[in-house]
């Protein structure tokens, strides 16, 4: 072949390589390009918008600010009224808990702050504007000339210095508020102290009534979620319940011989192990030997049922009573019994008057506390029935 023939074929294979790599360089660059400036308007128009956002918000800050500066006095009002009307429930509640504290023994000092109280001198037949707490009834009255005024110039112009009125108003109910808060911290903390005191004290003489069982002692489960800020009536239904427990505690242990059954000079003897004061010899002691004068009037410990009355051998003349939970109290060397067996008899009932019969020394009264036939020593009963019957500490 000609030379200047192969210098053109091979001129044409350098321009269409040439002209494929640019064409191809061209188009993978051209890409790069626009995706770099669509990424560009993209950015621009997210930053386009939260700026639009910013603005929107702020125009909502100002327009709400704005919105409070221009209340009227009786939407601020009306605001106070159902405050005010809010307080008045918690307080009808606070009042039933702290009645039911009292009939369950527990003391509540000054945690009950006063009721909120209508305006000085409303009849209870109008609309009055407002009931308002001790302290603010100045305030309350200057309300009721302003909102009650007759000439609508007059009115418009008191309205606009009866603002202060109102903030003073509604920081009293907020007071008010937090009183009622705290006394119910207090009720609650009053309460649990005192059925953790009840609870012990049944647990010495290993009670089983409904009222002392722990709610935990039941089969639960389930994770810990803890909670943080409870509402008033949320509070207050837990403290309902925490008083009906202690009142169950109260009421299934009076069935409990936890009382003293005569009132009697000393102990001349405890339960347990002793010399026999006949023989001399080591013995065991089932009771408790109260001394009291010949005559002396015996009680039931607690509310049961007579299933022995008469002569028993070393016990003399004895009475024997059936009380709940497998519970039974004898009560030995009577003078007499002053009951009959299938006699029901409630806690503090005459049974019988100390004597000497049987195998006695001298006068007194031999008391037994018996569970399933078993002995068991009966100053548990008593010692538990000193926190059952008192009054909580103050």
């Amino acid at each position: 072949m000609r030379p200047w023939l192969v210098g053109s074929a091979l001129g044409c294979v350098v321009l269409l390589t040439l002209a494929y790599v640019g064409a191809t360089a061209y188009l993978v660059y051209r890409d790069d390009i626009l995706g770099a400036s669509v990424s560009r308007q993209v950015q621009m128009q997210y930053a386009y918008e939260e700026r639009i956002a910013a603005l929107r918000s702020e125009l909502d800050r100002l327009s709400s600010r704005h919105a409070v500066q221009t209340e009227t006095v009786e939407q601020q009002l009306s605001t106070l009224l159902q405050q005010q009307a809010t307080l008045e429930e918690r307080q009808t509640a606070l009042d039933s808990l702290v009645s039911d504290a009292r009939g369950a023994g527990i003391s509540i000092g000054g945690n009950a702050p006063p009721m909120p109280r209508a305006r000085p001198g409303a009849d209870e037949s109008e609309d009055a504007p407002l009931g308002y707490m001790p302290g603010v009834a100045t305030d309350g009255d200057k309300l009721s000339e302003i909102i009650g005024g007759t000439r609508a110039g007059e009115r418009k112009i008191a309205l606009a210095g009866v603002r202060p009125t109102l903030a003073r108003v509604a920081s009293s109910l907020d007071r008010a508020e937090s009183r009622q808060s705290a006394a119910l911290d207090a009720l609650t903390a009053a309460a649990g102290g005192e059925e953790d005191r009840l609870t012990q004290a049944l647990t010495a003489v290993d009670a089983n009534i409904a009222g002392s069982q722990d709610a935990a002692s039941e089969p639960q489960g389930g994770p810990f979620i803890p909670v943080q800020g409870l509402h008033f009536v949320e509070r207050a239904a837990l403290l309902k319940k925490t008083l009906d427990g202690i009142a169950a505690l109260r009421r299934d242990a009076a069935a409990l011989p936890v009382r003293v059954p005569v009132k009697a000079q000393y102990l001349s003897s405890r339960f347990g192990y002793r010399l026999d004061p006949f023989l001399k010899r080591p013995a065991f002691h089932a009771g408790l030997d109260f001394v009291a004068p010949a005559g002396s009037t015996v009680h039931a410990t607690a509310a049961g049922t007579v299933v022995f009355a008469g002569a028993n051998g070393g016990y003399g003349e004895m009475v024997e009573i059936a009380h709940a939970d497998g519970v039974s109290t004898r009560y030995g060397h009577l003078a007499r019994a002053l009951v009959s067996k299938g006699a029901h008899v409630d806690a503090g009932t005459p049974i019988g008057l100390v004597g000497s019969t049987g195998r006695s020394t001298g006068p007194h009264l031999h008391y037994e506390t018996r569970r399933g036939g078993e002995a068991i020593d009966p100053a548990l009963y008593l010692a538990a029935g000193k926190a059952l019957l008192s009054a909580p500490p103050r």
